[in-house]
């Protein structure tokens, strides 16, 4: 495949995506941003890499139609494996020092209905950040499942987990449920005792994929291609979040959802390496960002 293929081929992606990101709003329909990366390609190598890693992007595209169903199949498995009753609490993933709000607030919201039309749950309260749980504790609840809408590397979800066992709340139970996330993420919390359930779970975008001298290909045009992003990017350092925060590489967005910052940076990245503009395919969005 040629670049003019290339690029042929990543903006009919754009136009099946209208419907998901409409013009002017985000992502896919953004079609300086998916030619700016291909321009950037200097190699055979790299061009194929863009294309096949815009082919997978396109798969994990969630609408309000699949992330409503995905939804709905969080709160029937939450319904079924978890406590129900007054002492229960669902959780959010944010802090007390998170200075913006987050997805978590917006899934347990959105959780009402789908537990409504899943047959209803019965808890006490919904914690507002997760340091709540000390307090909530104290007035005598027991059992709190945390929620949020995508887990990329599980470092978050450790530390968090990690803070409840600190706390030494004899006989509280904890779990993590989310919308969509990171095979290597979940393996993750699995092999360090996390209770965790994720409903749309995926491969990282290049070493998920492929093999043996592919996968030293594509490794190789990627980091080629991050090193012409700026090393700063307002408060965020590139250095971090190459091949995403926790080399998630991931490929997931939610429709009119904030893309996360587990997705590989070229597809995000507001800077490039002389210190300009970048117009991004999609938009990241966090304090300072």
């Amino acid at each position: 495949m040629d670049f003019d293929e290339a690029v042929i081929k990543a903006l009919e992606i754009s136009k099946e995506n209208e419907m998901v990101f409409p013009k002017g709003k985000r992502g896919w329909t953004n079609d300086e941003a998916i030619i700016n990366i291909l321009q950037q390609c200097n190699s055979q190598d790299d061009i194929d890499l863009v294309d096949e890693l815009f082919h997978q992007f396109n798969d994990n595209i969630v609408d309000e139609s699949q992330n409503y169903d995905l939804l709905c199949e969080m709160a029937e498995t939450i319904i079924k494996k978890e406590i129900q009753g007054q002492n229960t609490a669902l959780c959010v993933m944010r802090t007390k020092n998170d200075k913006d709000a987050d997805s978590s607030q917006s899934v347990i919201n959105e959780l009402k209905v789908a537990f409504a039309t899943s047959g209803g749950f019965d808890k006490g309260y919904s914690a507002v950040c997760f340091e709540d749980i000390e307090s909530l504790y104290n007035k005598g609840y027991r059992h709190f499942i945390v929620v949020d809408d995508f887990i990329g590397s599980g470092k978050t979800v450790k530390a968090r987990y990690q803070y409840f066992k600190n706390r030494h709340m004899d006989g509280a139970t904890i779990s993590f449920y989310f919308i969509a996330g990171m095979a290597k993420a979940i393996s993750f919390c699995k092999n360090n005792k996390i209770p965790v359930h994720c409903c749309k779970i995926m491969n990282k975008g290049i070493s998920g994929h492929y093999h043996y001298d592919q996968l030293l290909k594509r490794v190789r045009s990627m980091k080629r291609l991050e090193s012409l992003l700026g090393k700063e990017s307002g408060p965020l350092k590139l250095k971090d979040h190459l091949f995403g925060y926790g080399q998630a590489e991931a490929l997931y967005c939610r429709q009119y959802g904030n893309v996360p910052n587990s997705v590989f940076p070229l597809f995000w990245w507001k800077r490039n390496l002389d210190g300009s503009k970048r117009k991004p395919v999609f938009t990241r969005v966090q304090y300072g960002y």
